[in-house]
């Protein structure tokens, strides 16, 4: 269903054309998908493979870590065939990922103490419902978030609290913990390095983002050892060396990045946009964010984040709408009931819009149920702002690709 008259138009890229090509992994919730970029950021080859989820109790969901680990392979592998491109071409490698689901795994033989507690799990509710009445405000001061069963340091706790290997593995100095960045750079990387990026440690709860080093305040009142965090990076550096075996030559890591601070990097970099990008996702999950600068805000409907700016790391705000890519894929026989459900989604995100600190002029849209840019035009006409359809509704792994791009030519 396309419209016929849109009244939108397509992002342009500042960007300017370099020799070689970079690969992206983008490790999202129901599936992981590898690029191929070309130096114009182009798509030249996309793979994709949809990974398992398992819902065992009410609110509790769960992920594979080798499935993770073994999709990512295939899918890097197949991306590489598909552009046509010589090994020696690959310029660069960078991760974007869906943020918050946590994963332990022992530093000797590399094997995960338990499955992926994944970001939508609640089973940690009531434990999070009681840290945030005694000490929610200071830890919204020091992290930019609600003490919530969506972000890591109670998963964690709760790993460590119910797995018996996790404990002995922690008293013997073995226990290694992670968001998925840092558990696919660990296994895909030569020497398994133990990083991750700002923008994923800052949706851990244990993340001082205005100082931007762990917190010792954070870590105690969570009871997760500062002994089994990964260092952290800015987005763009350099994290460590894809394996040789992965795609067949070894590949320089130069940019990870959260999925949506990704999304919303490469909205600022459209033609037009502004120092201040707002974006709007529609994917899995509806999120509208906006970079701030440098300055920490908050607001209370907002997510106070990092996210990597045109020089350094920036802060941003962020919220999420609701669930998009199951209701959509529900109605998307039906024309009219499809239509409905959008105009009521962007309605939704309009009343976000509304409470930014700072009306944007142009917004940028990007994600799956955007991709026919029925969505984009109705939250133009409701919003009463210019909206543009990001080049590729990809925006998560464009945006890493510009960033590994950045550190490419620093």
């Amino acid at each position: 269903m396309k419209s016929q008259n849109p009244s939108f138009k397509i992002c342009s890229l500042r960007v300017k054309p370099r020799e070689g090509c970079v690969l992206v992994l983008d490790a999202g919730t129901t599936g992981i998908k590898a690029f191929v970029f070309d130096g114009g950021c182009r798509v030249l080859a996309k793979a994709y493979k949809k990974i398992s989820k398992a819902r065992l109790r009410l609110g509790w969901v769960e992920q594979d870590p080798r499935e993770m680990v073994r999709v990512s392979k295939r899918v890097m592998r197949e991306a590489v065939k598909q552009s046509g491109k010589s090994l020696e071409e690959i310029r660069g490698f960078g991760i974007t990922n869906q943020r918050e689901a946590t994963v332990l795994w022992n530093r000797k033989t590399g094997k995960s103490v338990y499955p992926i507690i994944g970001w939508e799990d609640a089973r940690t509710k009531l434990y999070c419902h009681e840290i945030e009445k005694k000490v929610g405000e200071r830890v919204r001061e020091l992290t930019g978030l609600r003490v919530d069963s969506y972000f890591s340091a109670s998963k964690i706790r709760w790993i460590l609290d119910n797995v018996p290997d996790a404990r002995r593995l922690l008293e013997d100095s073995r226990l290694a913990f992670g968001t998925i960045d840092s558990w696919l750079i660990w296994n895909l990387c030569a020497g398994h390095p133990h990083v991750t990026d700002e923008t994923n440690a800052s949706r851990t709860l244990l993340y001082n983002i205005q100082e931007r080093k762990w917190s010792d305040l954070l870590t105690d009142t969570f009871g997760v050892p500062q002994s089994v965090l990964p260092d952290v990076y800015p987005s763009r550096a350099n994290f460590g060396v894809l394996a040789k075996d992965i795609v067949g030559t070894e590949v320089p890591v130069l940019a990870v990045c959260g999925d949506q601070q990704s999304s919303l990097y490469a909205a600022s970099m459209a033609r037009g946009i502004g120092k201040n990008a707002t974006k709007i996702t529609y994917g899995t999950g509806s999120f509208v964010m906006q970079d701030v600068g440098k300055k920490f805000k908050s607001r209370k409907q907002f997510f106070t984040t990092l996210t990597p700016g045109a020089r350094g790391t920036n802060y941003a705000l962020e919220t999420k709408v609701e669930g998009t890519g199951e209701s959509v894929a529900s109605v998307l026989d039906d024309p009219n009931a499809l239509r409905k459900f959008l105009k009521s989604l962007a309605r939704k995100v309009d009343t976000q819009i509304r409470k930014l600190p700072i009306k944007p002029k142009m917004i940028v849209a990007d994600g799956g149920a955007a991709r026919d840019g029925i969505v984009v035009e109705m939250q133009s006409d409701i919003s009463g702002v210019p909206v543009c359809l990001q080049q590729t509704f990809d925006g998560t792994a464009l945006g890493t690709a510009l960033l590994v791009w950045d550190q490419i030519e620093k």
